[in-house]
């Protein structure tokens, strides 16, 4: 059954963080999501909406968790999806809630597999990281035993679906499904992976759409994917440092002390609360601008039977925190009975998804515009906090100069940033050209280590074959360098001399290898390079090469984990050859679906900037045909804001944003084309500009840039790939800058190829990499570790 933006989806968890996560994945399909956090709320649902129920069940009686699933499924219109969110680790009142959803006679297809945090299920038992769940440590805040088996979790019968009908054919695949279906037992499924769990929802919506999707945040994943082509839209812009943020950790599980520690040493005041929630504690101060931690004090192993208290009292003392604070404060709660309890001692009954900050760490908003993250308490790596915080709380305000101007000593006062204008010379700088560059911040430093304020870049080196190597070398070089960021090459130290000699600067420049950024040294004529060492050295310069492909492949995957850890603010990355990308054995259409595969982001939009025009595509790498098919409503609105919040991060105040059309005169009136402008570019203008955004069109095309080009518009929006490359190169591209936005990192790159005719001839033109770096510099955050 294909299944589009008009369909209506009901989603049920048993705690608010399984409800959130839940949600973000399901906002690819449509913007009109929410998450209700009382299952008697009995409002109709319109067509195209998708309501998630918190059920706070995973602490009631096994009969009261299934008269819940009973209510909130009462009075469905027929054509309702539903989707019943588990616990990835089986935990909580599975079985009653499995034999609830059976009893309604859809069918249930339970597919409990977590890819992306390494859950899978084979022969129908749980791993955890390739570890059988009843052998693992996963369950060691639980009361019970970990069940041997999903069956034994359910504690009735199942009907089996390996991985072998799993990843056969597909009429393989829907000839087993049908016949697990038709036993009328729950149907539990294999899967590794999320192509395993895509193949698993097309099969059961093709067999019948009724059937209850019964799975972890990876069966909500491929809804999505299936209902509307994109994952979240981008997150808001950070606030300021100056409004309170409390950061409520409800969590026993190891990794939360080390996210704590770091976040603390990031700044941020910690309250950690004694584990006497029948008493009063000692007063606290009041809350205060910037960012304060409240957690319970672990003094040893965690308490399963006191969890719900301890969540409690943490709720009462964040809700009289919150009473205190000087003005309207936001939050971040871990551990979904914590997150539960503290809202309720707020009175939010529901929340509106808008993203991810990564992986589970869901940004919502509540009626009254407060600002809620929630996480579940197993989620997230060591800098799973810092990440959060950095994308709620801008940093602190940097000293306004031009890119080429000294850094302004620390004592001088600030002046205020400059709102851009709209005359043509204010516009040719550009939007990014007016963000203040991280060297305003402080003086380039020159001694060891993550110390100073620049931001420390990471710079990949890309297809070795190609002119990577030689636009990187003299752009280190480049005197204003050094003085917005602390660069640091991901690649091959070898390739970058030889690239040196070529251009005749090997007598000019030190190219040095380190083991990490916190090793590098930062002074004029220094390179700093984290060697790979996977080029051979006879490897020629022009030609297309499996393992130069391959190679560049590593450099950017070794660049996001740094980025993702906090040792680097940014990325900046050299052209790779995406023939070569594939030979190597990497099937991605390029550096922007790469990153975002690397970062866990589902879905970006590429934006290339000039000092000209700045442009964002809606869709990018595929045939047109494809594109016009793929383009619809709610994909425009998330790249239009994509586009919006990257400008106002930048320092644009408030942009003007020139939303092309697809066809020639945009449609003019319906003569050309068959109304794709009024179906799938109108709706989405509405909902912006209802929001405030200034997003106008649909434009055609060729008048869209010509007003881009004289300074009416600070971003066009491109429906297609060539519709928005083929007017920036010719306007702007030796000094054009490629950005991936929606990425949790800073990613920018040069607006050219490998160039694989003038490899290896000295010859390449440096000036798009200077300009790659300069923008990294203007759009990363300070360093705060």
């Amino acid at each position: 059954m294909p299944l589009g933006p008009g369909q209506r989806v009901l989603a049920v968890a048993d705690d608010l963080s399984g409800a959130a996560e839940t949600a973000a994945a399901l906002l690819s399909r449509t913007t009109r999501t929410r998450v209700l956090l009382d299952p008697r709320t009995t409002t109709p649902a319109p067509a195209g909406t998708t309501t998630v129920f918190d059920l706070d069940s995973r602490q009631l009686s096994a009969a009261d968790a299934a008269a819940r699933i009973t209510t909130v499924l009462t009075g469905l219109a027929p054509d309702t999806v539903v989707c019943k969110k588990v616990d990835s680790l089986l935990r909580g009142n599975l079985a009653a809630e499995i034999a609830a959803l059976a009893a309604t006679g859809r069918g249930v297809l339970l597919a409990p597999a977590l890819p992306a945090e390494r859950r899978t299920v084979r022969d129908g038992v749980l791993h955890t990281d390739g570890v059988p769940l009843h052998t693992g440590d996963a369950w060691r805040a639980e009361t019970a035993a970990p069940p041997r088996s999903v069956a034994e979790a359910l504690g009735v019968p199942v009907a089996l679906l390996g991985l072998q009908a799993v990843r056969g054919p597909d009429h393989h695949l829907r000839t087993a499904l049908r016949e697990a279906l038709a036993t009328g037992l729950p149907v539990v499924a294999d899967a590794e992976t999320d192509a395993d769990l895509d193949a698993l929802l097309a099969a059961t919506l093709d067999i019948d759409p009724r059937v209850v999707l019964a799975g972890s945040a990876g069966l909500a994943l491929a809804l999505g994917r299936t209902l509307g082509g994109g994952p979240p839209a981008p997150l808001p812009p950070p606030g300021p440092a100056t409004r309170p943020l409390l950061v409520v950790v409800g969590t026993a599980e190891p990794v939360a002390a080390e996210q704590v520690r770091r976040l603390v040493a990031d700044g941020a005041a910690l309250y950690a609360l004694d584990h006497a929630p029948s008493h009063p504690g000692p007063a606290l101060p009041p809350l205060r601008p910037g960012i304060t931690v409240l957690t319970p004090r672990q003094d040893g192993p965690p308490d399963p039977a006191a969890a719900r208290s301890i969540a409690r009292h943490l709720a009462r003392t964040a809700a009289a925190l919150l009473d205190t604070a000087p003005g309207p404060a936001d939050l971040v709660l871990t551990g979904g009975e914590t997150a539960r309890r503290v809202l309720d001692a707020l009175g939010v009954r529901e929340l509106r998804p808008r993203g991810q900050v990564h992986h589970g760490a869901v940004l919502a908003e509540t009626p009254d515009g407060r600002t809620v993250v929630t996480r579940p308490g197993s989620y997230g790596g060591a800098d799973s906090l810092r990440l959060i915080a950095r994308a709620l709380r801008a940093p602190a305000a940097r000293t306004p100069t031009t890119p080429t101007a000294p850094p302004t000593p620390p004592s001088t006062p600030a002046p205020p940033a400059p709102k851009p204008g709209r005359t043509s010379q204010d516009h040719a700088k550009g939007p990014f050209m007016n963000a203040t560059p991280a060297a305003a911040a402080g003086t380039a430093p020159t001694t060891a280590g993550n110390t100073g304020a620049l931001p420390v870049i990471a710079v990949t080196m890309g297809d070795g074959a190609g002119i990577g190597p030689e636009v990187i070398v003299p752009a280190l070089l480049d005197p204003g360098t050094l003085s917005r960021i602390r660069p640091v090459v991901v690649g091959d130290a070898e390739r970058l001399r030889r690239a040196a000699e070529l251009l005749g600067l090997a007598d000019q420049v030190e190219i040095v290898t380190v083991d990490a950024p916190a090793d590098a040294e930062f002074t004029p004529g220094r390179i700093n390079v984290i060697d790979l060492g996977l080029l051979p050295a006879d490897l020629p310069w022009g030609k297309l090469s499996a393992v130069a492909g391959d190679a560049a492949y590593q450099y950017v995957r070794v660049a996001s984990e740094l980025a993702l850890s906090g040792a680097v603010q940014g990325i900046c990355t050299a052209p790779l050859n995406k023939e070569a990308l594939h030979a190597g054995g990497h099937l991605y259409p390029g550096h922007t679906e790469l990153l975002a595969h690397l970062t866990g982001v589902e879905e970006v939009s590429m934006m290339l900037s000039t000092d000209t025009v700045k442009v964002i595509h809606v869709t990018t790498h595929i045939g047109l045909i494809d594109a016009v098919a793929r383009i619809e409503p709610g994909l425009v609105e998330r790249t239009v804001r994509r586009g919006h919040d990257a400008l106002v991060r930048a320092g644009v105040e408030h942009p003007v944003i020139g939303v092309c059309g697809i066809n020639p005169h945009a449609g003019e009136n319906g003569l050309f084309g068959y109304g794709e402008e009024e179906e799938k570019i109108v709706p989405a203008l509405e909902v912006l500009r209802a929001d405030g955004i200034d997003a106008r069109g649909p434009l055609p095309a060729d008048t869209a840039f010509f007003l881009a080009g004289r300074g009416d518009y600070d971003l066009i929006v491109a429906m297609y790939h060539d519709q928005g490359h083929g007017p920036v190169k010719i306007l702007g591209l030796e000094a054009g800058v490629n950005l991936t936005v929606g990425l949790p990192v800073i990613r920018t790159s040069v607006d050219h190829g490998t160039a694989f005719d003038i490899a290896g001839t000295g010859t390449a033109d440096p000036g798009s990499m200077i300009e790659a770096l300069r923008q990294a510099a203007a759009l990363a955050p300070n360093p705060t570790g």
